[in-house]
């Protein structure tokens, strides 16, 4: 299942069925692609408290199965009880630690390479003191927040290719699949998808300039499928997956 994540933010989170707050943004990791934390913030009227919830505790199922909602597996106590996120504060492994130890989740960053740990039992148990090796403190993490980028240039060398209107999630694996470039910023439709997984394609995040950074072509991409993002899922046909992978 292809998702919208500029979609997900601001649905209502139904922990266990409660509603508890709603997403306020999604941090994915650049270069990996993958999303790592959502950023739920609760209902208060006059303080709005911040917390990250790990990708792990996204019933997958239901959100595959309801639309406008964001349902998680875990209870709102739980959520009520997670360490305060401050968005404005540069983010840094011990936040990370913080979030994953509340919820008895494993560090993703611990597991061997090419493989994602989803858990207690595939990684160090929560209750057990991390190796102090594997977690200097000066190490920060390379996550982005989806608020922040949405709106960057992408370009080719010089050539702007349009602005980043979206980045697709796929919920089998959490990776980020494709990114939708809005190829007509000032008329409407024009949406092209950018694959993050080709090689050849070489896309990447420039945060200096504010950009997306891709050797696709203009020609690749306006010859790419399109994109309809408006009701938060996107379906791609075997061809067009074809099309995607043949830059």
């Amino acid at each position: 299942m292809l998702y919208s994540m500029d979609y997900m933010m601001g649905l209502p989170l139904h922990c266990k069925g409660e509603e508890s707050g709603s997403c306020d943004d999604l941090y994915f990791e650049d270069g990996a692609w993958k999303l790592r934390h959502v950023v739920a913030v609760d209902g208060g009227f006059v303080f709005k408290k911040r917390s990250l919830v790990s990708p792990e505790s996204i019933d997958r199922v239901e959100l595959a199965a309801n639309q406008g909602v964001f349902p998680l597996l875990i209870s709102k106590q739980v959520l009520d009880s997670a360490p305060e996120f401050e968005s404005e504060v540069p983010f840094s492994r011990a936040v990370e630690t913080a979030a994953l130890k509340h919820y008895q989740l494993a560090p993703y960053w611990l597991s061997a390479p090419g493989r994602e740990t989803t858990g207690i039992a595939s990684g160090y148990p929560a209750d057990d003191p991390l190796p102090k090796e594997s977690m200097p403190q000066e190490m920060e993490p390379n996550l982005r927040s989806l608020k922040e980028v949405l709106g960057y240039e992408v370009r080719n060398g010089e050539k702007s290719l349009g602005r980043a209107c979206d980045l697709i999630l796929d919920l089998s694996d959490f990776s980020v699949a494709y990114l939708a470039v809005d190829t007509k910023p000032s008329e409407s439709g024009g949406v092209r998808l950018v694959s993050t997984k080709q090689k050849d394609i070489s896309l990447s995040v420039d945060y200096a300039s504010k950009s997306f950074c891709t050797k696709c072509s203009s020609y690749h991409l306006q010859e790419s499928p399109s994109a309809d993002l408006s009701e938060g899922r996107l379906t791609l046909g075997d061809q067009q997956k074809v099309d995607l992978s043949s830059y």
